[in-house]
């Protein structure tokens, strides 16, 4: 009874350590000028309160093991935690600075340990998704940028230029929104893939490939790419499942396959 147990008590406490739920939490205050809107101010809050949070999420995810044996560089961390992780702001709270209002604005973010690693996983085995993501970032962080810049100049701005200017940074929060949304339908493509691909079998043809999949990335004489993976098609059906990040094929397809060639 008390080996069960133990064995009980190792395989839970092996299981909180492989899954890992960390809670990463940040805030920012913005005192509100003259030409901003509670909800500009809100907005405001929120884009700095995010990039702080990231920032500590992103340190936090650099110390994982296995998120260091894929060999990734500080940069490619920050772009793939902003990509992965969603901040939901927990709670804002309004007060008085002197004369003028100011709203700060709570945030978090949950870093699910096992389901990061996996995402870095499926990330690090397609260059397609990783200039997606890292081109995606560049422009969000481009944007925002100009999103401050445009702040700045309302402050020390009178009508009519505060509604020019108002209206430039509206259209900016809206290619923000545009590219977040974007960002979201990236992973939910990736996920997907991933399940989808463990339903192809030896034996399919390829029309029933496509079926699941979609159409192939590229094809090298049999073999049609799906991002990391490569389904080799001879006599009609499939022949061979191979993930390209493995160091090589099963031996039963190592002729057919594509790496091979």
């Amino acid at each position: 009874m008390r080996t069960l147990m133990f064995v009980i008590i190792m395989i839970s406490f092996s299981f909180i350590a492989f899954a890992e739920i960390k809670t990463i939490t940040a805030e920012h205050k913005y005192i509100m000028g003259d030409n901003d809107s509670k909800n500009d101010a809100r907005r405001m809050a929120f884009l700095e309160a995010k990039r702080r949070v990231l920032e500590k999420s992103g340190s936090f995810i650099e110390t994982l093991t296995e998120v260091r044996n894929y060999q990734l560089s500080k940069d490619e961390i920050k772009s793939y935690s902003a990509a992965l992780l969603k901040i939901e702001t927990t709670k804002e709270k309004w007060s008085f600075v002197g004369e003028n209002m100011a709203i700060t604005v709570f945030v978090k973010a949950l870093i699910d340990t096992s389901f990061i690693e996996k995402q870095f996983k499926k990330i690090k085995g397609s260059s397609v998704t990783q200039k997606k993501i890292k081109d995606q970032q560049d422009q969000l962080s481009k944007l925002e940028k100009i999103v401050v810049k445009l702040q700045k100049e309302l402050g020390s701005k009178d009508t009519p230029e505060v509604a020019v200017l108002r209206k430039e940074r509206n259209v900016v929060f809206k290619q923000i929104d545009a590219l977040q949304a974007k960002k979201i339908a990236i992973m939910e493509k990736i996920n997907i893939l991933s399940k989808n691909i463990d339903l192809i079998e030896i034996g399919m043809t390829l029309g029933e490939v496509k079926s699941l999949l979609g159409k192939p990335r590229s094809n090298r004489f049999t073999g049609y790419n799906y991002g990391r993976y490569w389904i080799v098609i001879e006599g009609g059906i499939v022949n061979c499942i191979n993930e390209i990040e493995r160091a090589h094929c099963q031996s039963h397809c190592q002729s057919s396959c594509p790496k091979f060639k």
